[in-house]
């Protein structure tokens, strides 16, 4: 492992040469890995750019440890939930970390209706989380299978590989902020994964999905209420029944087709 990563990690984090490697221990009884590795996977998780100490190749394989690891480890909180909350901290949490009905808000500006509207949202936001969460890991998953780990370059439209692009340099240079994400297809917007798709059609169907048509339409009513919450507005009873609804549909389609993924 260089030197400079683990000096760098050092840095950044604020903890003891004891803590990391501790930390990196955690990792590895998760997933078979190198020390060096899990410290790699622990840099990129919190923001460093990978690219400054492996070549691409090296970036691919940390990713997809960092893959395997950030689903079940507990390492990948931010590190303020490391620390011991304090008692004022530990009565008002953040929205979809607590049941809605444990969730207590006050502000000084805001009605009543606005504050039982975030209790809500709360309960929609997760719907919404897994399910495009899902997408990009099928699309991913499909691509890795027909194309390799390093497929984005070869396979997404030049369009999106110029959004993209531009969105990981703006990480690059926020970096006091975590990244947006793994992988190049993180940095896409909901609405964007059908043109993926599109360009990709031979992929997907009809074996893992039924049309573009269908994947279009389905993906664009979700977006409409997607936006609705994550501006930090409510979906009316009616919206929310129909974000279950297609949850529930895409839960179905992926249980159907599981076999070939």
């Amino acid at each position: 492992m260089p030197r400079n990563l683990r000096n760098d990690l050092l840095q950044k984090l604020g903890v003891t040469p004891q803590a990391l490697n501790q930390r990196a221990q955690r990792i590895k009884k998760r997933v078979p890995m190198t020390t060096g590795d899990a410290y790699h996977v622990i840099a990129h998780q919190e923001g460093l750019v990978l690219d400054k100490y492996l070549d691409r190749a090296g970036v691919d394989r940390i990713r997809e440890l960092w893959q395997q690891t950030s689903a079940q480890s507990s390492d990948f909180a931010p590190r303020a939930r490391e620390r011991a909350p304090s008692p004022r901290a530990t009565s008002t949490q953040p929205l979809g970390l607590v049941p809605t009905g444990d969730l207590r808000l006050k502000d000084p500006l805001l009605s009543s209706t606005k504050l039982k509207e975030a209790r809500a949202m709360a309960a929609v936001f997760p719907l919404l989380y897994v399910l495009e969460n899902s997408m990009r890991q099928l699309i991913d998953r499909v691509m890795r299978a027909k194309h390799g780990g390093n497929w984005w370059p070869k396979c997404a439209p030049q369009g999106l590989q110029a959004a993209v692009a531009k969105r990981m340099a703006d990480d690059e240079r926020d970096s006091w902020h975590q990244r947006r994400g793994a992988r190049e297809i993180d940095y896409l917007d909901l609405n964007q994964l059908p043109a993926l798709v599109r360009n990709n059609q031979k992929d997907f169907f009809p074996t893992i999905l039924s049309t573009i048509e269908w994947f279009d339409q389905f993906v664009k009513e979700i977006y409409t209420s997607r936006c609705v919450v994550c501006h930090m507005n409510p979906l009316d009873s009616n919206n929310i029944r129909a974000v279950e609804v297609r949850r529930k549909q895409w839960e179905k389609q992926l249980s159907a087709k599981l076999h070939l993924l």
